[in-house]
């Protein structure tokens, strides 16, 4: 019995990582390696964008998939030569299985306003470290997170919205440890294509906290999305400049045609604003107004003042001024479309210049 748990024992210690490694007999992993030249630690990162999932503009959230990296000297650990068996840019190295994470130091990274994590495991989790020759350790991992992101709606739907994603130490001060990019360090996998938005990715430097008692190192991801406004062109902006259109063709009906001239621009009002309470369900209720809210009440005044033309002519022809009346209505139906078309121009001039 005796001799079947000693060689149970073996068996176990030949199928573990650990038996490609030679550590250091004081080894703790609760201890972080230690410098040459002293100071912090020096932890080094990259990432790999694989996809933008989804972008909730209600939640204010994005979720990604991306694999990151992270690198680190221990001299505590080497790996045995003849299983220095795969090489890339930074040596030669030997792989080992994801658990042995558990065994050794690792630096305590989290992702700051996660929502929420998944890790895409199929059987093993998506995950592995590699110890290089010069006792460089690697640690890289796939992920999947839904972080928030603070919008600003201000110039929706000709919005930008910049997202930054923190990867920042949990107990380990600036003093301690010291994260930076590598350079060349990100890698954006070109077949992303999102419904609405263009995106650029940007490392921005390592930064500290400033938020606590105690500075705590870290890296930021900042996301720049552009809104394309393709979709709104078409299922906003033209539609009610459509509305816009059928209220002032509604000054053609002749006045004493009550019913037919009121029930088009009624129904012109109504549908206007249900279109514009449907455009305003996808994003946040916000307290100010947006670029799109000024449009909509542009088109909102034009139809009124449709309506309103109406009223004037109707209680003018009642009044015994037919002709006045009839001027009037000449005018309006020369100045309503001029005076459409130039907040038209002064509006994208203005949104043109935004842009820029």
């Amino acid at each position: 019995m005796i001799l079947e748990n000693i060689i149970f024992i073996l068996i176990l210690h030949i199928c573990s990582a650990e038996y490609q490694l030679e550590i250091s007999g004081d080894y703790n992993l609760h201890e972080r390696p230690s410098e040459e030249a002293g100071g912090p630690l020096q932890i080094n990162a990259s990432i790999n964008i694989r996809n933008i999932l989804d972008i909730d503009e209600k939640a204010q959230t994005v979720s990604l998939e991306t694999t990151l990296r992270f690198y680190w000297k221990d001299k505590r650990i080497k790996p045995k030569a003849e299983y220095l068996e795969s090489k890339d840019s930074f040596g030669f190295y030997t792989t080992l299985n994801p658990s042995i994470a558990n065994k050794i130091w690792m630096p305590d990274i989290f992702i700051d306003q996660a929502k929420s994590l998944r890790v895409p495991t199929y059987f093993i989790k998506p995950a592995s470290i590699r110890v290089y020759n010069d006792s460089l350790i690697r640690y890289s991992s796939r992920v999947n997170y839904d972080v928030a992101c603070n919008m600003d709606f201000h110039r929706f739907p000709v919005d930008d919205q910049f997202c930054v994603i923190k990867f920042e130490s949990f107990g380990l001060q600036s003093s301690q440890m010291k994260l930076n990019w590598l350079p060349d360090g990100m890698t954006v996998n070109q077949d992303i294509k999102l419904a609405q938005f263009d995106f650029k990715a940007h490392l921005l430097q390592e930064y500290a906290t400033d938020y606590y008692d105690i500075s705590y190192p870290g890296l930021e991801l900042q996301l720049h999305l552009s809104r394309q406004i393709g979709y709104h062109v078409v299922q906003t902006y033209i539609p009610s400049s459509v509305f816009v259109v059928l209220a002032w063709l509604s000054m053609f009906i002749p006045p004493e045609s009550v019913p037919g001239r009121v029930g088009m621009g009624m129904t012109t009002m109504l549908t206007l604003t249900a279109m514009f309470s449907a455009v305003r369900q996808n994003v946040p209720k916000v307290s100010y107004i947006s670029v799109l809210d000024i449009w909509m009440l542009i088109c909102i005044i034009f139809v009124f003042s449709c309506l309103l033309e109406f009223i004037i002519v109707t209680a003018t022809i009642r009044s015994g001024k037919k002709k006045v009346a009839e001027k009037f209505e000449r005018v309006c139906q020369i100045v309503v479309p001029l005076l459409f078309v130039l907040v038209n121009i002064i509006y994208w001039s203005i949104i043109s210049l935004g842009d820029k």
